[in-house]
């Protein structure tokens, strides 16, 4: 071990006495305990990065030391890693490929435009399991989801001998990465870098294999738990922010700084960078004795925005922690994207991205709505590890559950509004009801794809989004209204806690869904999860019959009843209720009569009808299924009422709203008038 130090000092890669701490550290204990506070799980793939950024060329040089445990039953005798930026060298790449049907252009992009992530040298530093040993011989690039031969974004090496498990190994990677032109998520705009996704990158080995899928345009990513032990070097102008603690800066004598950040019991290290941020810092105690510092980097043309985001944070961590468990981490850094960066909207961990229109108004939902949602994924899929690439809804869809239920707790209703010429116009007549949040995307793509694929296997990225985001939402909330909100809110922090730096897949949701019901679930998630139906119960009619008076030969004589005769008037009435979709659910009917009276009826909701027949004193007037609005995911709710006596004001309702919209519409056309 000392003559691998010994190499790194010379070669000047260890810069401060920090790197070599985390190196001790790990020669000693075999994991990185460098917080005051334990690591939250076990450390599986710990990176020591030294990391230079040239803002003249936009090159990033690094060297990184990698320790991986396998930490499964399986011995393995190869490691596969990502390299992601590889998406952006060129437009033959997997992700371009499919990136460009769905509006990703790379046009007029210039030699220097194209990203890269490139591994120099990859060699095994020696411990009590291995010899050194050059492994940039055996590196291989792989294509595991489509086999394109362009695709450089997975590569794998041989091992000289099978890593048993249990068993570490520490790998010596050097690497130097170009930042691309924004395309998705990362790159560098003017003189504002959003770096995400950008170093060698370690896959999951799980179930006897490597989980180590190429970078698909739908796709977002998976990894295990570990310690980002990071320096950063670049200009002093800059202003930094990154995944973790900020533990303290160093000045060189060449006009740069060295930033050290760490952060342990996390899967990713994201960073940016910008002399243009400005930084506000705010200590918030969330629950008692528990205190998260809150960075927000803000544009400066975003300056009248600042306590908007910093509320919007607070919220976020506040409702998190009251329904899904407490933020264990001690920082939330929040990043106010770069106007035409293509970052904005997007989650590592700790460290996240909001997002705003140039031009906003109160009760629009931005920044709020994306800064809650961003936020939200440091639980689903940040503390909750799920595979976004398999599984995206469990990220995604839950995730959008979270923070529309944190955002209509925080600020109630968000107000309609519309993009005229890239200006919100805000109708603050009309506001928009949970139960809507989605279920316009849900209508049109609902018999496209099954809600489980994995995200590049979507018929087209309206289904992708759809499927992912706001089906998953609204099997949530359906769900929630199902169980009843006492014992689903129980279900989903128990779900939440239990899964903490885990990898939960369908199954352990299946189970704990059903563990909380008292019963198999599977019947009522299938359905939702591996199926395509639509779920759409309908009031068929109401038919209500006066009592016929006896007429014509009964026992061999005639007879003519008079309604005078009648000693009690019983109508006759029925209630056609019609399951039109191909989902199956329990439903509930509400019958209301003209006196006022009603009767509540369970259906089982398994055949095509059911039909309830009534003789009572009074004829029905309304018919409701589903009058508690239980099920979110039915696809047309104008069809679950009918009312016998027509109500005339209700079209009159319609038209005012209508009239009131076009009205509004006029307003803001006149502004470009003569």
């Amino acid at each position: 071990m000392k003559k691998i130090m010994d190499i790194w000092i010379k070669e000047g890669r260890l810069p401060n006495k920090f790197l070599v701490v985390s190196f001790i550290l790990l020669s000693t204990l075999g994991t990185f305990l460098f917080s005051a506070d334990e690591p939250l799980c076990k450390q599986v793939a710990n990176y020591t990065m030294n990391v230079n950024l040239d803002t003249e060329k936009n090159i990033i040089t690094c060297t990184e030391l990698l320790s991986w445990t396998n930490d499964s039953e399986t011995s393995t005798d190869e490691l596969w890693f990502h390299l992601y930026w590889n998406a952006f060298q060129n437009n033959m790449s997997t992700f371009l490929r499919e990136g460009t049907r769905r509006g990703r252009r790379v046009t007029g992009f210039r030699e220097e435009d194209w990203g890269y992530c490139r591994v120099e040298s990859i060699k095994i530093a020696q411990n009590d399991f291995f010899d050194e040993y050059d492994l940039l011989p055996t590196m291989n690039f792989r294509q595991p989801d489509d086999d394109n031969a362009f695709d450089q974004t997975v590569f794998s090496v041989k091992l000289p001998k099978p890593i048993e498990p249990g068993q570490t190994i520490l790998l010596n990677i050097d690497f130097q990465s170009r930042v691309p032109r924004p395309v998705s998520r990362t790159g560098v705009f003017k003189d504002y870098y959003f770096i995400a996704q950008w170093f060698p990158k370690i896959g999951v080995f799980q179930d006897g294999r490597w989980n180590c899928h190429q970078f698909h345009a739908s796709s977002e990513f998976f990894a295990d738990y570990g310690t980002y032990d990071v320096q950063i070097t670049l200009p002093s102008s800059f202003i930094i922010g990154a995944t973790g603690e900020y533990r303290e800066n160093v000045d060189n004598s060449d006009g740069t700084i060295t930033h050290y950040f760490l952060q342990h019991s996390v899967h990713d290290f994201a960073w940016t960078a910008s002399p243009r941020f400005l930084k506000y810092e705010d200590n918030f105690e969330f629950a008692p004795g528990k205190t998260t510092e809150i960075t927000l980097l803000l544009q400066p043309y975003h300056e009248n925005l600042k306590e908007r985001y910093m509320n919007a944070i607070k919220n976020a961590i506040k409702y998190c922690s009251l329904w899904y468990g407490d933020y264990p981490y001690s920082t939330a850094t929040c990043v106010d994207p770069a106007y035409n960066s293509r970052s904005g909207g997007m989650e590592y961990p700790t460290f996240f991205t909001g997002g705003a229109y140039f031009i906003t108004r109160k009760g629009i939902s931005r920044p709020e709505g994306v800064t809650i949602h961003e936020f939200g994924h440091g639980y689903f899929y940040g503390l909750i590890g799920s595979n976004e690439f398999e599984n995206p809804w469990m990220d995604e869809g839950m995730n959008s559950f979270l923070d529309t239920e944190v955002y209509y707790a925080a600020y109630g209703e968000p107000f309609y509004s519309k993009m005229y010429f890239g200006i919100p116009v805000t109708f603050k007549n009309v506001k928009i009801p949970i139960e809507s949040v989605g279920i316009s995307r849900h209508r049109l793509t609902s018999n496209m794809d099954d809600m489980q694929r994995f995200s590049w296997h979507f018929m087209e990225g309206g289904s992708y989004g759809a499927n992912s985001y706001a089906k998953g939402q609204l099997m949530m909330l359906t769900l929630k209204r199902f169980m009843g909100k006492e014992l689903f809110a129980k279900m989903i922090k128990a779900y939440s806690l239990r899964n903490w730096f885990k990898h939960p897949c369908p199954k352990d949701f299946y189970n704990i869904v059903s563990e909380f019901a008292g019963q198999d679930m599977s019947w009522l998630l299938d359905q939702f999860i591996y199926g395509s139906g639509k779920l759409d119960y309908a009031i068929g009619n109401i038919i209500n019959q006066r009592p016929r008076q006896h007429k014509g030969l009964f026992g061999g004589k005639f007879k003519e009843e008079k309604k005078a005769d009648l000693k009690e008037i019983l109508y006759e009435s029925d209630v056609l209720v019609r399951r039109l979709g191909e989902v199956k659910i329990p439903v509930e009917v509400l019958v209301i009569f003209e006196d006022g009276q009603e009767i509540k009826e369970k259906w089982d909701g398994q055949y095509r009808w059911k039909k309830f027949t009534y003789k009572r004193p009074h004829l029905i007037n309304t018919a409701i299924v589903d009058p508690e609005f239980k099920l979110v995911l039915d696809v047309n709710r104008t069809n679950n009422s009918m009312t016998k006596k027509h109500n005339k004001i209700a079209p009159l309702k319609w038209t005012s709203t209508w009239l009131l919209w076009l009205q509004h519409a006029f307003e803001f056309f006149t502004l470009f008038g003569g």
